[in-house]
């Protein structure tokens, strides 16, 4: 029933002084109850939660109790975790898991996580991809998987377990900033497994962010070409590729500076050498190329009997590294350095993968028909590579030759720094006899010196510079 009283006779609401004191009363005990919970520890009741405890003031931690890296800015402390994650793929679970503070930089870097080691644990790599946000990945199959103790398990890899590790990553084909394939033992159709959602026409299978390429499968026999990315990708730098064949076009290979090729073995001859002139007049802008042509032999294509006479400029090529897998230089390889021009070369590498002795029989050729650049200043000289007679000559042949490197079976390299005042022959040859102790040591055969007068006046045919 509503009142009979009009509104501006209702009594106002106020804190009058009855109420206050009832309201302290409550929330502030007595002057009895406040001395009691100050008091000994032993008056007041353990397990009474009513009376409040006596409290400790918490010790405030000064500077000397803080670690120094934690002093350190956080994109410093960020990126020296991103560099240890370059050199093992789990180096970012192991940081996370150190404490709180590096848990949250961790999350909170995206390039930490950009690496992806394809394996059977599917989780954590979509884990690892969505940690790496908006960032590049690096795309990484091998035949072995990474664990949490910074060492690698064997896994087993066939046709169908390769395309169920690429299954996750594929969508995400223009992020890929590096890609590497290796495969070590034999299985069919494992190039097929791997390259196949990368070899369509379509604009998905292009690779624009893509800088870095490795496909490595020494026994494949299969002789498919391959072309990649929709043949677009701009941005592709360096190139290592072992036993497999691709479509090599400007598009894709125009703007390689560095290039690690192993023939695939699938051409011989004339074919081969032709093969790899292609390749170098489309990827003409090299800065360091190293090649080989191994001699194993597989399943041999059409072969071209006529030889090759256009030569190819690579005038920004700086380092060379020739390599020789075998008994002797094979021909493809002499003939191919007859026609390559190089007048920016300042570093050649010749190197022997054996690791064996004695020289090369075919050495004395090689140097008859290589032309060298005069603008040579480091020499790298290895195993079978190695002949005391050659020394001399081509030490008087390269005026701008700064430095010898040679590496010999059973000794330690031995590096000899030129100037003008010791390119004498004597001086070399001093320099190049195996000291008597480390002969009786390591049981050597001792070389003829390069102070012979037939070898002395040796011919080493240099090109002369190109204008």
């Amino acid at each position: 029933m509503p009142s009979a009283l009009r509104k501006a006779q209702l009594r106002a609401l106020s804190l009058t002084r009855e109420l206050a004191t009832t309201v302290k009363s409550k929330i502030f005990p007595d002057k009895t109850q406040s001395c009691l919970a100050f008091a000994e520890p032993s008056i007041v009741s353990k397990y009474d939660i009513s009376q409040p405890r006596r409290l400790r003031r918490a010790p405030i931690l000064t500077f000397e109790h803080v670690h120094f890296i934690h002093h350190l800015p956080i994109e410093l402390l960020a990126h020296v975790f991103v560099l240890g994650s370059e050199d093992d793929v789990m180096f970012p679970v192991r940081i996370s898991h150190v404490c709180h503070s590096w848990r949250q930089i961790a999350l909170r870097t995206p390039r930490l996580w950009r690496r992806i080691a394809l394996s059977s644990n599917i989780d954590m790599w979509k884990e690892r991809i969505s940690r790496a946000g908006a960032c590049t990945l690096d795309i990484q199959l091998f035949p072995w998987r990474p664990t949490r103790w910074s060492a690698s398990e064997r896994q087993y890899i066939d046709a169908m377990a390769i395309q169920w590790y690429l299954h996750p990553v594929m969508p995400l084909l223009r992020r890929w900033r590096s890609f590497e394939v290796v495969f070590k033992d034999y299985s069919p159709y494992l190039w097929n497994a791997a390259l196949s959602g990368l070899c369509s026409r379509s604009r998905r299978s292009r690779a624009p962010t893509l800088q870095n390429l490795t496909l490595i499968y020494p026994v494949n026999d299969d002789t498919k070409e391959f072309c990649l990315f929709s043949g677009y990708a701009p941005n592709l730098r360096n190139v290592t590729l072992d036993g497999i064949r691709l479509t090599w076009l400007p598009s894709l290979f125009g703007n390689l500076v560095f290039l690690d090729y192993t023939h695939h073995g699938f051409s011989l001859g004339h074919q081969a050498v032709y093969d790899v002139v292609v390749m170098l007049e489309i990827s003409c802008r090299l800065v360091e190329l190293r090649i080989l042509f191994p001699p194993r032999r597989r399943v041999v294509s059409h072969t071209r009997s006529s030889p090759v006479a256009r030569r190819v400029l690579l005038p920004s090529l700086q380092r060379l590294h020739l390599r020789v897998e075998g008994s002797d230089i094979p021909f493809e390889l002499m003939h191919l350095m007859s026609l390559i021009l190089t007048p920016s070369l300042t570093s050649l590498s010749l190197i022997d993968v054996d690791h064996r002795r004695p020289t090369f029989p075919g050495l004395r050729s090689f140097f008859y028909i290589y032309a060298i650049s005069p603008s040579i200043r480091l020499l790298r000289i290895e195993y079978r590579w190695y002949d005391p007679r050659m020394v001399s000559p081509i030490v008087s042949a390269l005026p701008h030759l700064r430095r010898i490197v040679i590496r010999r079976p059973q000794m330690s390299d031995q590096v000899l720094n030129l100037s003008s005042r010791n390119r004498k022959a004597r001086w070399i040859r001093d320099f190049l006899q195996p000291v008597p102790s480390q002969i009786d040591k390591v049981h050597t055969i001792c070389e003829p010196t390069i102070g012979h007068s037939r070898y002395i006046n040796h011919h080493i045919y240099v090109r002369p510079p190109v204008c």
